[in-house]
């Protein structure tokens, strides 16, 4: 993760891994068969991990949720969501880029 302004890189969001592989991040049924989107998140120290990203959360809760998971000690508020062309992640266009399995940072 960078500081917001910068490429910023995070990388655990609300994650659902406790969630059966028939579910969905939202807890609704997925068919049989069916992939449940997840993102590559690359952090600033280069640590790159798969998230499922609940799509109704906000670009905030994403970013604590990872600061959470990565044992990250800085303010949340600290830093922001971009993809790989570092394209500012929204909560216009977080929806949009989880469901293309966009990569973030």
């Amino acid at each position: 993760m960078s500081t917001a302004g910068s490429p910023s890189t995070s990388a655990h969001p609300g994650l659902r891994n406790s969630l059966p592989s028939s579910t969905a991040a939202n807890g609704t049924q997925v068919k049989s068969g069916a992939l449940v989107p997840t993102n590559n998140v690359t952090t600033k120290d280069g640590l790159t991990v798969r998230a499922r990203i609940d799509p109704t959360l906000t670009v905030d809760d994403v970013v604590r949720q990872l600061c959470i998971n990565l044992k990250i000690k800085d303010a949340p508020s600290n830093f922001a969501l971009r993809d790989e062309t570092d394209e500012l992640v929204t909560n216009d266009n977080l929806r949009k880029k989880i469901k293309t399995k966009v990569n973030l940072k």
